[in-house]
């Protein structure tokens, strides 16, 4: 059976636009090398020269971070769910924003139990918002975020309300909100 592989809107053009295709592969390596195959340019933006993820490329399988697993050789079976997520740096400024947008720069921080958590992924998948993660220091007792959330209002508050309730504290970093 096929994996399905969700792909960022960044990579779509080499995908022919489509966010999610199919592979087949047993292991993550094999995934991306079939990747390679029926996209070429692919992987050359996902791993380094040494055919290692890079640094700032998350790979998720079944919602774990594949660093925290097997790396390449995270295993897949059928009905896996992949996704890439490349790490946000940057941004607009407000003027390039549409203009029902905002953002929120906040603190996140999380204990024990929550440093293992893909919280971030979470966000990404159930809310319309767009993080971008300014800074973080993470040890296994505590760690700290700064992250920008940049949305709809709405959208922007439901996600950090989501957050709180899986036990992770929010801090504004700014009292302001930055609007066009």
């Amino acid at each position: 059976m096929p994996i399905k592989v969700r792909i960022p809107e960044v990579l779509r053009k080499l995908t022919g636009g489509a966010d999610v295709v199919a592979v087949e592969a047993s292991t993550v390596g094999e995934m991306l090398n079939a990747l390679e195959k029926n996209h070429p340019g692919l992987k050359e933006r996902i791993c380094d020269d040494k055919g290692n993820v890079k640094r700032f490329i998350n790979i998720f399988v079944n919602e774990e971070d594949i660093r925290f697993q097997d790396n390449l050789n995270t295993p897949l079976s059928a009905g896996a769910d992949v996704s890439i997520l490349p790490a946000i740096a940057g941004g607009n400024s407000p003027r390039d924003k549409k203009s029902s947008e905002i953002t929120r720069r906040v603190y996140l921080s999380f204990t024990a139990e929550g440093v293992t958590q893909p919280i971030i992924y979470h966000v990404i998948k159930k809310f319309d918002v767009i993080p971008n993660i300014r800074g973080a220091s993470v040890t296994d007792e505590v760690g700290i975020m700064s992250v920008e959330f940049t949305g709809p209002r709405e959208e922007v508050d439901k996600a950090l309300d989501w957050i709180r309730k899986q036990g992770v504290k929010v801090d504004p970093i700014e009292m302001n909100v930055v609007e066009p």
